[in-house]
C-alpha cells in the first residue's frame, strides 16, 4: 500500500492528512476529523447496511443526534481523537470511514478504540490502514493499549484486530473485548505518514519511505 503525506487544501485548521492506495486501486484520503464533518457522518451512516449500523454501535442506529455529532467531531485531539477517510475517487470526496480513541479517565495510558467503514469499502485494506494510523497517533499522545469492545459475530472486526496484535477476552453481553497493543515493531508500516501529518506546518506532498 503506497502513502503520500501532504497539507490540506482546506483553510481549516487540524485537517492536514495524507493520501493512500488501496488494494483494489482506489485512493483515499486520511486526515483528521473535523466539527465540519458533521454531514459527512450523517451520509455515510446512509451508506452503512443494518448489519453494519448494528456491528459498530450494537444497537438499531436509524441517525445520529445533534448530541451525538457534537460528540463525535469536536474533539480535543488528546484524549479523543479520530481519523476520517475519505475517497478521492468519488464526487465531492465523501467520507467512507471514521477510527477514533477515547482515553480511559482511570487509566491514562489505555483509550477505548471504534471503527466504521462503508460497506463497499470494506475488505480492500481501508480498516489496517486506518487502525495502523490511529495506533501510530496514540502512541504519540502517550498511550500504550487500546481496547476495542466486539460482537463476537464481527468476524471481520475480530480479524483486523487481532491482526495488529490484540488477544481477546470474554465481555458482557456477547461481546469480546480486545486488547492492542500501541507500541510493535509493525507499527513502522504506517508510520512516517501520520507523523508528518500531525507535524505543525506539515509540508509538501513526500512519498513514505
Amino acid at each position: 500500500m503506497r502513502t503520500h503525506t501532504s497539507t490540506s487544501r482546506s483553510s481549516r485548521p487540524g485537517t492536514r492528512g495524507f493520501e493512500a492506495e488501496l488494494r483494489d486501486g482506489r485512493r483515499v484520503r486520511i486526515r483528521l476529523i473535523s466539527p465540519a464533518d458533521k454531514s459527512g457522518l450523517i451520509a455515510g451512516l446512509t451508506r452503512l447496511s443494518p448489519r453494519s449500523r448494528y456491528l459498530r454501535f450494537h444497537r438499531v442506529v436509524e441517525r445520529l443526534s445533534d448530541d451525538e455529532l457534537r460528540y463525535l467531531t469536536e474533539l480535543d485531539m488528546r484524549n479523543h481523537f479520530a481519523w476520517v477517510a475519505v475517497s478521492l475517487d468519488e464526487p465531492g470526496q465523501p467520507g467512507i470511514g471514521v477510527i477514533r480513541y477515547v482515553r480511559d479517565a482511570a487509566d491514562r495510558r489505555a483509550a477505548e478504540v471504534a471503527i466504521t467503514i462503508v460497506d463497499d469499502y470494506q475488505g480492500v485494506g481501508l480498516g489496517r490502514l486506518l487502525l495502523e494510523t490511529l495506533l501510530v497517533s496514540a502512541m504519540m499522545n502517550g498511550i500504550e493499549r487500546l481496547r476495542a469492545i466486539v460482537l463476537r459475530e464481527d468476524e471481520a472486526a475480530l480479524r483486523l484486530f487481532r491482526s495488529a496484535g490484540g488477544r481477546s477476552s470474554a465481555g458482557e453481553d456477547g461481546t469480546l473485548v480486545v486488547d492492542i497493543p500501541v507500541s510493535s515493531p509493525e507499527r513502522t508500516l504506517f508510520a512516517s505518514a501520520p507523523q508528518r501529518a500531525l507535524e505543525p506546518g506539515a509540508g509538501p506532498r513526500a512519498s513514505s519511505p
